[in-house]
């Protein structure tokens, strides 16, 4: 009986043996699934992220080429870049920016007709032509360009405060506008389809200044005004420019001083000696937001001085600004920046002294006989002087506040405007010259942003 136990439980370990047999194999296969499994995975994971990798770089091309059209266009605007020879001698602003018939050059098929839209093919090389849409050209950033691998863009601008179809638009109909900005729209082209979109708004000028007056002397209380004594002088507020606009005040000061600068006018020895006769007021609505208070005004130089810099127009002394170039020409206006506080004065002598914006922070001196188109401002000592006589023209827009540009009183001083001796001499309002010397002040960009 013992040998059968012992048998019996030999056999019941074989037969439990051959039960098991074949689950290594299914062990074996199940761990091969599992790995093949993740191997599938790693490889599929592995092509998505080569794949999102190629889309990435073809967005960011894109994107890239959206901004290099707003680069192209800031570049044109500059008037870096000479036109196609259809368009002649036709020179760059913004009016020529805005227009289809000057953006564009004369065989484009949107330089005229209902359809017209400013492209800049005038001023850029669009030599790509996409078959599958009509009108789509581009320009190529790549040589050799395709859609699948190049890179290109194409721009679109419009003038904001212009809308409305273009047979009615201002652009079009009216030959003495000029936009204020333009909105300048870029459509990059990246590798494999990708497309980014760039929009900015771009200011025409680096400061906005509409002038109150012929000579705006904010500040006080007090006032040191005299027109001098000559007989032939004049002082108008009559627009000097063509067309002319709306006539303003001579002369605009605060209202404490309105009773003493009128004083002055009426002290003359003829009536028609200033016209408009009556001296203007300021107030919140009128004032330049650069001259409302001291802390206002001194940012503002500060401003203009990084401008001034940057542009290689910032000078200690008329005789640096002289030889760097002088102070501008009626064909050529320029921005000057002289910074004299505390120092001589800036003394600008006979016959044409210059075109376009000045800023002086020192006193400015002048005399009978010196011509000047454009904007000045006397900000800092806030003292403008003329002595002896002749027969200058001064035309444009003065500004003359006082105040240390490095102190922290935020009150404006006694500004001073002083005119002595004979001549026939002349100080007017002349919008057309302040418009030009603030294109002299150079154009900003008021922001960016991607659309869809």
């Amino acid at each position: 009986m013992k040998h059968m136990r012992i048998n019996s439980a030999n056999g019941s370990r074989r037969v439990k043996r051959e039960d098991e047999r074949g689950a290594a194999l299914i062990t074996m296969l199940l761990v091969s699934l599992l790995l093949l499994g993740a191997g599938l995975a790693l490889v599929t994971s592995t092509s998505l992220s080569t794949t999102t990798s190629i889309d990435a770089t073809a967005e960011m091309q894109a994107y890239s080429a959206a901004e290099a059209g707003l680069e192209s266009t800031l570049n044109v605007l500059r008037g870096n870049v000479a036109p196609d020879t259809s368009l002649g001698t036709t020179k760059m602003n913004f009016r020529t920016a805005a227009n289809p018939a000057t953006a564009n050059k004369a065989s484009d098929p949107w330089a005229t007709g209902t359809s017209a839209a400013a492209r800049l093919s005038g001023w850029l090389n669009y030599s790509y032509s996409n078959s599958a849409v009509t009108n789509d050209w581009r320009v190529p950033l790549t040589t050799s360009y395709a859609p699948a691998t190049g890179i290109a863009f194409k721009l679109l601008i419009s003038d904001p405060d212009d809308p409305g179809p273009i047979a009615t638009r201002q652009i079009t109909t009216n030959s003495n506008y000029e936009p204020s900005q333009l909105l300048i729209q870029a459509e990059g082209y990246g590798p494999k389809g990708a497309v980014k979109r760039l929009e900015m708004i771009v200011k025409r000028s680096a400061f906005d200044f509409v002038p109150p007056a012929a000579v705006t002397l904010p500040g006080g209380p007090g006032l040191g005004m005299n027109l001098g004594s000559s007989a032939s002088d004049s002082y108008s507020g009559n627009d000097m420019g063509a067309p002319p606009g709306s006539s303003l005040p001579f002369v605009a000061v605060d209202p404490g001083n309105v009773g003493t600068a009128q004083s002055v006018i009426d002290g003359l020895h003829d009536d028609s000696q200033v016209s408009p006769h009556n001296a203007g007021s300021l107030n919140s609505s009128n004032t330049p937001s650069f001259v409302q208070s001291a802390s206002a005004a001194r940012t503002f130089l500060a401003n203009m001085r990084a401008l001034a810099s940057s542009s290689g127009r910032l000078f200690s002394t008329k005789a640096d600004a002289v030889a760097a170039g002088g102070l501008g020409t009626t064909t050529s206006p320029k921005f000057t920046f002289i910074d004299n506080y505390g120092g001589d004065p800036v003394d600008l002598g006979s016959n044409h002294q210059g075109s376009g914006l000045l800023i002086v922070t020192g006193e400015l001196d002048t005399n009978g006989n010196t011509d000047f188109e454009g904007v000045i401002l006397v900000l800092g000592t806030g003292r403008m002087v003329r002595s002896g006589g002749g027969n200058g023209v001064i035309r444009g827009a003065i500004v003359v506040a006082q105040f240390d540009p490095n102190g922290t009183d935020d009150t404006l001083g006694r500004p001073v405007f002083s005119i002595s001796g004979g001549g026939t001499s002349k100080v007017g309002l002349d919008r057309m010259w302040v418009r030009k010397a603030l294109d002299a002040s150079g154009f900003r960009v008021l922001g960016m942003r991607e659309y869809h």
